[in-house]
């Protein structure tokens, strides 16, 4: 599952990319590593507005009152797209909110001999790519979010090789069609079988550090190769 993330890009980098402007470029602060699990701020392009804002990452329902009892009983980092239009908490989400969630890399482990192997995986190009996501809004102005993932391809079982699931990256051709505001369920469930990224990525084992909560993980040397000659790694 995707639980850690990276958005290195500049205000200007991403407005340029995905044709959208922040309405306070002074709100966006770029990081190398992102923690789902601290439930910290990522960025998203919604269905409403063509500006990029400021979201909580773990989806709250629109009503909610307490974020952090929520929390400890429900992980909505990520949403199943193949359930998620069965699901009660997912389903209004997936079907009138719908949303890009900006990065230009993320973090999965391979599990080797009981131990964990951190990668980062990016596009060869370096650009920033957009997972598939929805959202809601809520009373206080906020937004909240998943990201959607589905089964692994063979490129990403290789690294995520426990639970093979993989984030799903919206190929830029599909970026418009996923903010629609005029498709229908089946629509919906055959854009998010076929939408997933053309672009070639590439991927390296990182510091273990990623996994670790008790230290700080966002920082620049976060992204640099880290080699563990007991894997003997290809990427």
């Amino acid at each position: 599952m995707c639980f850690h993330t990276s958005n290195t890009k500049k205000a200007i980098q991403l407005e340029d990319r995905f044709e959208a402007k922040f309405e306070d470029p002074s709100i966006y602060e770029p990081y190398y590593h992102l923690n789902g699990f601290d439930y910290g701020y990522v960025y998203i392009i919604t269905q409403e507005e063509d500006t990029i804002e400021p979201a909580k990452w773990g989806l709250l329902p629109e009503d909610f009152t307490d974020a952090p009892g929520f929390r400890k009983s429900f992980n909505t980092l990520n949403a199943r797209s193949e359930r998620a239009l069965e699901s009660t908490m997912y389903r209004e989400p997936l079907q009138e909110r719908r949303c890009l969630i900006l990065a230009d890399g993320f973090f999965e482990s391979k599990h080797v001999n009981g131990k964990t192997y951190p990668h980062f995986i990016r596009y060869k190009n370096y650009e920033p790519f957009a997972f598939a996501g929805i959202y809601n809004k809520h009373d206080i102005g906020v937004f909240s979010c998943s990201i959607l993932t589905t089964e692994a391809n063979h490129f990403m079982a290789e690294i995520h090789n426990s639970k093979k699931r993989m984030p799903l990256i919206l190929d830029n051709t599909y970026e418009n069609k996923w903010l629609s505001n005029s498709i229908t369920d089946s629509e919906i469930k055959d854009l998010m079988g076929e939408c997933f990224t053309k672009q070639e990525f590439e991927a390296y084992t990182v510091s273990k550090d990623v996994t670790n909560s008790r230290v700080k993980s966002n920082r620049k040397d976060i992204l640099k190769k880290v080699e563990y000659p007991e894997l003997n790694t290809l990427f």
